[in-house]
């Protein structure tokens, strides 16, 4: 298996954020059916993914660059998506021994089931005879701890969770001029309120509204002149932000000289 150090590599921490914010850890059965159409084991697939916008491909290219490209991507024209998939059982163990295993994801989602690959893999789980003996292995008791993490990790982890959620956008003032505004939406209330206090913002992290079954999901919105120029103070010192993300918070930050 082949080994990488990474020591005190901003993008590294930067891509362990930017992971809790897009990537896919994915651990599927496939029956195998016999001629009577009943199953008679399972196959167990495993994929870590990372799906982006078109445009933003550039970010997978540098993503795999960074691991030698032991990743492939895949475009999709008529979707705009392109994919970094690491599908070999290769890929992901350099994956797990270089990177996953000594850097932690920070939402508890990611954590398990980045966790639950993991464990499938290291003990070769790669066909099974029933759900249950797959169930086994599952994980869903990761609790990450922000403060056992260092600032240095914590600063960089923030731009990448940033790049993938955050948004850099507008809203009417009172007298009916436009005033800018950052917003980040997401499931894990803790990476929000981190986000909050590590920048010792002022506004609230709110739960939204739940929709019909889907996850619920919490925002802050941030409009103080003093809170946006910390944001901006923040990710002009870390210099992390990757892409299309970067080319918006630019444009942003310029039309409203912060």
């Amino acid at each position: 298996m082949m080994k990488k150090e990474f020591k005190n590599d901003k993008f590294i921490s930067w891509f362990i954020g930017f992971c809790d914010a897009e990537c896919s850890f994915i651990s599927n059965l496939v029956p195998r059916i016999n001629k009577d159409k009943k199953i008679t084991s399972y196959r167990v697939l495993y994929r870590i993914q990372i799906g982006l916008n078109i445009i933003d491909r550039s970010i997978l290219e540098l993503i795999n660059s960074k691991f030698d490209n032991i990743g492939k991507i895949y475009d999709y024209p008529t979707r705009k998506e392109s994919t970094l998939s690491f599908t070999s059982l290769e890929s992901m163990r350099f994956l797990i021994e270089n990177v996953f295993s000594k850097n932690p994801l920070l939402t508890s989602y990611q954590a398990n089931r980045y966790a639950t690959l993991e464990a499938g893999l290291l003990a070769n789980k790669t066909g099974i005879k029933s759900v249950e003996e797959f169930d086994s292995v599952m994980i869903n008791t990761i609790d990450p701890k922000f403060e056992e993490c260092s600032q240095f990790y914590l600063d960089h982890w923030l731009v990448g969770f940033l790049n993938g959620e955050v948004s850099f956008t507008t809203f009417k003032g009172k007298a009916g001029n436009t005033k800018p505004k950052v917003s980040l939406e997401h499931t894990s209330e803790k990476a929000l309120q981190f986000f909050k206090n590590h920048l010792e913002l002022g506004p609230k992290v709110s739960q939204l509204k739940q929709r019909d079954s889907r996850k619920i999901t919490y925002r802050i919105d941030v409009t103080s002149v003093s809170d946006l120029s910390k944001i901006c103070k923040f990710l002009d010192r870390t210099n992390s932000l990757q892409g299309n993300k970067l080319s918006q918070y630019e444009a942003w930050k310029n039309q409203f000289n912060l």
